[in-house]
């Protein structure tokens, strides 16, 4: 009997363990499956991590661009007006600051870090208007360029090797080479406008009457005709102007036909060294005189503002870009880039021009 009961004791004991090794197991095997199971969720974690990692680095690239070109955008200056003088020129941009571009020999290109309302172009010099009406004139000629009379101005023109200007009382100053008497103002008289040329000043007195003095050689550039006129451009040899209707009247030599305009209404007229161009209230432009150089070979398109140089002639489109043709041996007919639209040039680099 205590045989038997030892028997089945022992029994007993060897069924419970074999039942706790078999949950041991299974408890191995949940772990291990569990196990198993967190390893892809991890890496799907991690992939979905490493993603969005990538995605903010691809924005932040897309924003760094967009910043890098609204810099861009923001470093092209808007032009609103342009001075061509005899082989450089001088853009005014809509925040002031002037740019310019061509021939440096005498400094007429580098720029004071200034703001200006008005340019105007010599040949080695170049001036500026402030709002303040006050003036400043770059160039390395020692002349008297540089120290215009010191009153408050309201108008400014650059010739050859001279300027003038008009105070805010009307009186008319003039400054600079003055070998030929083009920068002898007549006394006691007040002005409403002025343009300084070659060796030559016109201007036209608050009566309304226009005269011419400087150099005198017979081909009649100091003889402004007498039909009312409201504004001219006076060149080496030759000026043009408008009268109150927009009909441009020419005076001076014509050897090219540079003083020979075409018919019709025009806003803008402006003298270059032999040939002359306008503006008709369409914008849109016509040159006409000597074109050796392509200076009155006009690109299609209409423009705002034209200004002619000595061989050369720059207009600024609607979009406030600069586009130049003519005489480029100077890099004058190749504007830097200016305005929302393509920049063009059709300058030419012969340089047959005999001044």
């Amino acid at each position: 009997m205590r045989l038997c009961m030892l028997m089945m004791l022992s029994l007993a004991a060897m069924g419970c363990g074999g039942s706790d090794d078999k949950k041991s197991e299974s408890d191995d095997t949940t772990a291990g499956e569990m196990d198993t199971a967190s390893g892809p969720d991890a890496d799907a974690d991690a992939d979905a991590d490493a993603d969005a990692d990538t995605d903010a680095d691809a924005d932040a690239d897309a924003d760094a661009d967009a910043d890098a070109d609204a810099d861009a955008d923001a470093e092209v200056p808007l032009i609103v007006t342009v001075a061509s003088g005899f082989d450089h020129v001088c853009a005014l941009s809509t925040a002031g600051s002037p740019v310019c571009w061509g021939t440096n020999e005498e400094g007429q290109i580098s720029v004071p870090d200034e703001a200006f309302f008005k340019l105007s172009a010599g040949a080695g010099h170049t001036c500026g208007l402030k709002s303040s009406g006050q003036l400043s004139c770059w160039t390395t000629i020692d002349n008297g360029l540089t120290e215009p009379p010191d009153v408050i101005y309201k108008s400014l023109t650059s010739g050859k090797g001279h300027s003038c200007g008009i105070d805010r009382d009307n009186a008319l100053h003039c400054w600079g080479t003055n070998t030929l008497g083009q920068a002898s103002v007549p006394e006691e008289m007040t002005y409403r406008f002025v343009a300084a040329g070659g060796l030559h000043t016109c201007a036209i007195d608050t009566s309304g009457t226009a005269s011419c003095w400087g150099q005198d050689t017979g081909d009649g550039r100091l003889l402004p005709p007498s039909v009312g006129l409201v504004s001219f451009s006076s060149g080496m040899t030759h000026n043009c102007g408008l009268d109150g209707a927009g009909n441009i009247h020419c005076w001076g030599t014509n050897d090219f036909g540079e003083s020979t305009p075409p018919a019709g209404a025009y806003t803008q007229v402006t003298v270059g060294g032999q040939h002359s161009c306008a503006l008709n209230s369409d914008g849109y432009a016509i040159c006409w005189g000597r074109d050796h150089l392509l200076q009155t070979a006009v690109p299609g398109g209409q423009y705002t503002s034209i200004s002619a140089g000595r061989a050369h002639t720059c207009a600024v489109t609607p979009q406030k870009a600069v586009v130049c043709w003519g005489d480029n041996s100077a890099g004058q007919a190749a504007p830097p880039e200016t305005g929302t639209g393509e920049v063009s040039d059709t300058g030419s680099t012969d340089t047959g021009w005999t001044w």
